[in-house]
């Protein structure tokens, strides 16, 4: 992975540091940290200290919480490009969650007092945080409500349109989502047993809206799997 670039070729690809300048860039490349993490690899966990910012360069990252009866609930999948851990620039308590490789990924670890430097340098870089932080609270709480008021059903097929959104690949067929996902991933994402969720992609492949196989998920029927409420 990391071996065919540098790690300069990284960072000029992450969004976020679209904003800043070329000597901004520099002393970045020069202080964080670029790893290469191993598919099921935690990169931080629930109490570790939030000391560092991370942009995820390669792979899928999965950001999850142990729930009350020790199931796992998933947060969000994030994907080449995203920032993550980005609450120690507001809040230096501990971590409330955890970070793992969902596939091999490479992450850019910045330390959070370069990176609360950079914000002062870039108030543009501040913004954008600022911006992304709104957006992940809207997208929490869309999902609590999702959680609350959603059919079975409805739930399935919203995570797999916002999956088929972010990472899925368009071809004559449908979307594709590339993921090895397991019905227990989807069920920890969704907040239903695996049971169910198997019960709800069986009726989504009989009615043609979706086809699965052992490494991936493809949406053949994005409109019909809008409509399902």
């Amino acid at each position: 992975m990391m071996a065919n670039h540098s790690k300069l070729w990284y960072l000029q690809r992450l969004r976020l540091l679209d904003v800043l300048d070329s000597s901004q860039k520099a002393v970045v490349e020069e202080a964080s940290q670029m790893s290469e993490i191993r598919r099921r690899e935690r990169i931080y966990l629930p109490g570790d200290p939030s000391d560092q910012i991370y942009l995820l360069k390669a792979g899928v990252v999965k950001i999850a919480v142990p729930g009350p009866d020790g199931r796992e609930v998933i947060l969000a999948f994030l994907y080449p490009g995203d920032v993550f851990g980005e609450l120690a620039v507001v809040d230096d308590a501990p971590r409330d969650h955890y970070a793992e490789a969902y596939e091999d990924a490479v992450v850019c670890a910045i330390d959070r007092t370069l990176f609360l430097r950079m914000m002062r340098e870039c108030p543009e870089l501040g913004y954008q945080v600022t911006k992304l932080m709104g957006f992940r609270l809207r997208t929490f709480r869309s999902r609590v409500e999702e959680l609350l008021y959603k059919s079975a059903h409805a739930r399935v097929a919203h995570a797999l349109l916002d999956l088929a959104t972010q990472h899925g690949i368009g071809d004559a067929q449908g979307i594709m989502i590339p993921l090895r996902l397991s019905q227990r991933d989807i069920a920890n994402l969704v907040g239903l047993t695996r049971e169910t969720v198997n019960s709800v992609l069986k009726d989504f492949r009989q009615k043609l809206l979706i086809e699965t196989d052992r490494r991936s998920i493809r949406v053949k029927d994005r409109k019909g799997l809008s409509g399902i409420r």
